[in-house]
């Protein structure tokens, strides 16, 4: 074999090596995504002159177009407390805020396939922000003793929501965050940072969930 014939082969090889490494890279990548998250929810703007900062979860699902772009449909969850002042105002005792969204979300990956991953994301949706105003109150139940083995009526304190208020309005997101690659597996730690506007009515919402969660 002469030497020219020696080089084609050995570059031939090494071609085919490598693009079976990044077949295989692509191949540990499934082209759908699910994904969990919690974190906390800070509220900024007017809103966090009414309702407290809070925590947030979120669930989704998507379908990865190449190694560096995908696009998730994704639910979220905001828990949020309310000012005094506002229960002040209002003359009840308690109250509790949540607003949920669902949403597609654009994401731009700089890593692919690489361990770490970071990425940016945005995202459009439909908005829901309540707020319950409850009291306290006292509900029936039955409960057992073991001791005895006898079941016997009891009352446990609780909360009745005595009025509601709800604003929904199309809103949209952005921000950015990071994966890293668990191991060989195709699980990835991620954490994420994102602003979020909704047009809830006259206050909009605004808030920066940071999350933390997994994606595989």
């Amino acid at each position: 074999m002469g030497i020219g014939k020696l080089r084609f082969v050995v570059t031939a090889v090494l071609a085919l090596g490598l693009a079976g490494l990044g077949h295989a890279q692509e191949a540990r990548e499934h082209w759908y995504t699910f994904n969990v998250g919690a974190g906390f929810t800070p509220l900024v703007g007017q809103v966090s002159d009414r309702l407290n900062n809070g925590w947030n979860a979120r669930a989704g699902a998507g379908f990865r177009m190449t190694s560096h772009f995908e696009v998730n449909a994704e639910y979220m969850y905001n828990g949020m407390g309310v000012k005094p002042i506002v229960l002040t105002e209002a003359g009840v005792p308690s109250a509790n805020s949540y607003e949920w969204s669902i949403s597609a979300d654009p994401k731009i990956r700089f890593g692919g396939a690489r361990r770490f991953d970071p990425y940016i994301v945005g995202g459009v949706g439909y908005y829901r922000r309540v707020v319950n105003f409850t009291a306290p109150t006292t509900v029936p139940v039955t409960l057992f003793d073991p001791f005895f083995g006898v079941f016997f009526p009891g009352l446990l304190p609780a909360d009745v929501i005595i009025g509601t208020i709800s604003r929904s309005g199309i809103g949209g997101s952005g921000g950015a965050g990071f994966h890293i690659r668990l191991g060989d597996s195709t699980a990835k730690f991620f954490a994420e940072a994102r602003y979020h506007y909704a047009a809830t009515g006259t206050m909009p919402t605004r808030m920066i969930p940071v999350t933390f969660g997994l994606e595989w």
